[in-house]
C-alpha cells in the first residue's frame, strides 16, 4: 500500500528495477546531488534536506559516494546492505525532506509464482526490498535500449509496484542520441519514439526528458563527479539538461 500521508515526513523515491545494468545508481545519485545543490541546510551546521540511502549489498552508492569531496557532495548519505529499521528512520528524520534509494536487482524474485503470490520471496533481502516500498512515494523505473531490460521493467510494474499501488514513472535511459538522429520528415528518433510507444502500449507513464547516454556518467564513479561538477562543455551541459529536467518531472509527481 502507499504510505501515509504525513506533510512532515520525508518524500521517498526509489530507484527500482528487477535486473541490474539499467542505471539506477547513475540516476540515484545524480537525481541526489540536484536535489541537494538546490534545497542546501539553513546554515553550515544544520544537516542536509536532502539523502541517498543505498540498500544494495554491492555498495555501489556508496563506493560512489566515497569518492566524491566531502565538501562538494550536497546530500548525506546511508548504506543499509539490508538491514531492517533504517529507512523508516530516516522517512521520520524531521531534517529530511527528500531521501532517495538504490534499490538492487531483485535476487530472490520467484518469477514463476503464483499471479496472487508476491514474487519478491520471502527471505532477508525480500524484507529488504518490501520496508523500502512501504515507504516508497514515487518509483522510478529506468527503460534503456537494450531490450533484455524491458521484460524485468514490465515485470516490475506489474508484479511489484501495481499490485502495492505505488506510484511509478518510467525513465529512459542510456539514450544514444547520437547514433538515433531525428527523422527528416517527422522529427521524432526512431529509438526513442519506440521505447516511449512500449510505455503508452501499456499506459505506462514516462518521464518526457530521456537520459542520454553519454561516457561521462560511466566515467563519474571513478573520478569522484556528481552531474554538477562535471567539467564545462558542451556534452555536461546535456547531462546536466537531461538529470534537471528529470529531477523537475520527479518533483511534479511527488
Amino acid at each position: 500500500m502507499p504510505p501515509a500521508q504525513n506533510a512532515d515526513r520525508a518524500k521517498v523515491i526509489t530507484l527500482i528495477h528487477r535486473k541490474g545494468g539499467a542505471g539506477k545508481s547513475t540516476i540515484a545519485v545524480n537525481l541526489a546531488a540536484v536535489s541537494g545543490e538546490n534545497n542546501p541546510p539553513a546554515s553550515p551546521d544544520d544537516p542536509c534536506p536532502v539523502a541517498a540511502a543505498g540498500t544494495d549489498p554491492q555498495g555501489s552508492l556508496e563506493d560512489w559516494a566515497a569518492r566524491v569531496p566531502e565538501a562538494r557532495l550536497p546530500f548525506d548519505y546511508i548504506i543499509t546492505k539490508g538491514r531492517l529499521g533504517e529507512i523508516p528512520e530516516l522517512v521520520q528524520d524531521p531534517a529530511v525532506r527528500r531521501l532517495y534509494v538504490d534499490t538492487p536487482g531483485f535476487m530472490e524474485t520467484d518469477p514463476d509464482a503464483d499471479l496472487d503470490a508476491d514474487p519478491l520471496g520471502t527471505g532477508p533481502a525480500a524484507k529488504a526490498m518490501e520496508e523500502v516500498l512501504e515507504h516508497t512515494d514515487l518509483a522510478l523505473v529506468p527503460l534503456t535500449p537494450d531490450w533484455l531490460t524491458h521484460r524485468p521493467a514490465e515485470f516490475t510494474i506489474e508484479r511489484i509496484l501495481k499490485p502495492r499501488g505505488i506510484k511509478f514513472l518510467v525513465v529512459v535511459n542510456m539514450w544514444d542520441s547520437g547514433s538515433d538522429r531525428p527523422d527528416k520528415d517527422t522529427g521524432l528518433c526512431k529509438e526513442l519514439e519506440e521505447l516511449r510507444d512500449w510505455c503508452r502500449q501499456r499506459e505506462y507513464p514516462f518521464a518526457a526528458q530521456a537520459i542520454r547516454r553519454y561516457k561521462i556518467h560511466a566515467k563519474a564513479p571513478k573520478e569522484g563527479l556528481t552531474v554538477i561538477d562535471y567539467a564545462e562543455s558542451g556534452t555536461a551541459l546535456r547531462a546536466r539538461e537531461d538529470v534537471y529536467k528529470l529531477a523537475l518531472a520527479v518533483e511534479q509527481a511527488l
